[in-house]
């Protein structure tokens, strides 16, 4: 027996009304406060792509609005022509670090000192474990090559270091940065080296 053809009729239910495929209606945007995405960027440092902890850290999103929100904030630093860190790959990732992120390592230890968090919003391509333990690596290699000085040391609980006494070598690395790019404390820590930007203005 030939098949029937089935008709492109709507199907029509026992009252007489036809059936028409509902659509899934699309979910609304989420709004995001600025205090939502300081803490989503601050937790994007610590925990790229891992969007359940994200969210945890953030509290007031669900993982899944995190991830929309993570996935935007991505296109958006890559149309800005900003690095942005890889997807992971399952295993260990790798540690090697590029001459660029290196650079940018420095700048932010001269900035912000063992502040690990901070260091790795200026680095932007690792995380904040990661540049901890890139850390440990270059301050043992200025131990090796009699750099020893240049290692900032831990800070102390309950008080700044800037209260500390400083050496007669950092004195004299202040005055040579000092000379050479006046009250841009950034550039000055940069050559003193031991010491953060904040810490540096208040010496001066």
């Amino acid at each position: 027996m030939a098949r029937k053809k089935q008709s492109s009729r709507p199907k029509w239910s026992v009252l007489g009304v036809a059936r028409v495929p509902l659509k899934r209606p699309r979910a609304p945007k989420v709004h995001w406060t600025p205090d939502e995405h300081e803490r989503f960027v601050t937790a994007f440092t610590l925990y790229p792509r891992k969007w359940k902890k994200i969210a945890e850290y953030v509290g007031t999103k669900t993982p899944r609005q995190t991830q929309g929100h993570g996935e935007y904030y991505l296109k958006q630093l890559e149309r800005a022509g900003e690095e942005v860190p890889p997807p992971e790959k399952p295993g260990r990732q790798s540690e090697h670090w590029t001459a660029e992120e290196h650079e940018r390592f420095l700048s932010g230890l001269s900035i912000h000192g063992r502040h690990w968090v901070e260091v790795a919003k200026v680095v932007r391509t690792k995380t904040s474990e990661q540049v901890c333990g890139h850390a440990v690596n270059y301050f043992k290699r200025l131990q090796r090559e009699g750099k020893a000085d240049l290692i900032p040391p831990p800070e102390k609980r309950g008080g700044a270091r800037g209260n500390e006494q400083w050496t007669a070598e950092e004195h004299g690395r202040f005055l040579v940065g000092l000379s050479a790019h006046g009250r841009q404390w950034v550039e000055v820590a940069k050559v003193v080296r031991t010491r953060t930007s904040k810490q540096i203005e208040g010496y001066a």
